[in-house]
């Protein structure tokens, strides 16, 4: 089996159900949306597992990470096959998230300020991924609004994002503690 099958090159795609759309569709623009988010949160697992000094800290976040990344696939393949249920997002799926946000969010001095990315290169990574996800997430909204979607997975969307920004200011401090106790400030 070839790797390219030329169906695409009139600027056409198929989706899992058969249907063929232009490939400026917005559900092909949301499908490639969330393929980006997943790539972004496969760059953050690499550099968090890079990151020797704090290997048994993001074990953790990998494996949670890990399952967002399967959980943004499934819906990949939900928004390409509204009717196959196995595809949605589920209440255990936002409820998961809920918790992983409160477990993280303990640990998390209150800021009153406007946080500005780029304490880190793990930090500014994290935060991009969070953009990404804000982006997908309208435009699962756009979409949902054409053929409707599986309510859940706009609302695991929205605790996404907010995870990803708990995550960028947990990397943050975690990180200033370290830079902190090396150079003892």
């Amino acid at each position: 089996m070839k790797i390219y099958t030329k169906k695409g090159d009139s600027g056409q795609t198929s989706g899992l159900n058969g249907e063929v759309l232009p490939k400026n569709h917005p559900v092909i623009h949301l499908t490639g949306e969330l393929d980006e988010l997943n790539a972004h949160l496969g760059l953050i697992k690499a550099m968090l597992l890079s990151d020797n000094s704090w290997q048994f800290t993001w074990k953790s976040s990998c494996n949670f990470i890990n399952k967002i990344q399967k959980n943004l696939m499934k819906l990949m393949s939900h928004v390409s096959d509204t009717g196959c249920e196995k595809y949605f997002i589920n209440n255990d799926d936002v409820t998961g998230i809920e918790k992983e946000i409160d477990r993280l969010f303990e640990n998390i001095p209150k800021q009153h300020e406007l946080i500005i990315p780029g304490k880190n290169i793990i930090e500014a990574q994290i935060q991009i991924a969070r953009t990404a996800a804000r982006k997908a997430e309208r435009n699962f909204f756009a979409v949902n609004k054409e053929r409707p979607l599986c309510a859940q997975a706009g609302v695991y969307l929205n605790r996404l994002s907010d995870y990803l920004f708990i995550l960028s200011q947990q990397e943050s401090l975690i990180n200033v503690n370290f830079i902190n106790q090396i150079t003892g400030l």
